[in-house]
């Protein structure tokens, strides 16, 4: 399963990050990274051209996909194509505001997210169940692998 997001859309709602900011592509994605070590969902990122913000059209970051559309393009008419193009578009979650995104993929039968809402989640805090920490190791286990390492303290 993929999550497909609007990014600039998705910067229009959060409340930190300003569309007008020289480096709100990189913010957002520095977020992105965040929510993907939290929930390990595999994320895909799509940018209308801009003047500031100058990416290869793909390339991943992070675990993030990125797809930037090129002069003439649009973001949106991206995201409508993949949608259209992917062999199970049920698997697909759509992060956008935009209605006519909405429209295209809720007729292929697409999990639809607000963008107001996504932004919520970004902005929450992680749940414990959320945290990935692993547990310290038994000290036992610390001294084999201190003594491997020739740095034992025996």
């Amino acid at each position: 399963m993929a999550t497909l997001i609007d990014g600039h859309n998705l910067i229009g709602k959060l409340p930190d990050i300003s569309l007008g900011d020289p480096d709100d592509e990189e913010q957002l994605l520095i977020r992105l990274r965040g929510y993907r070590a939290r929930t390990g969902k595999r994320l895909v990122v799509y940018f209308d051209p801009g003047a500031t913000y100058q990416s290869p059209a793909r390339r991943s970051k992070g675990g993030i996909s990125v797809r930037q559309a090129g002069t003439g393009q649009r973001a949106d008419d991206l995201i409508i194509r993949d949608l259209r193009r992917h062999h199970n578009p049920r698997e697909l979650t759509v992060v956008t505001s935009d209605r006519a995104i909405q429209n295209v993929a809720q007729q292929h039968q697409a999990r639809v997210i607000d963008a107001a809402t996504f932004a919520g989640e970004l902005s929450r805090p992680p749940k414990k169940e959320d945290t990935r920490e692993t547990p310290p190791l038994p000290e036992e286990e610390v001294q084999e692998w201190l003594a491997v390492f020739g740095q034992s303290d025996e």
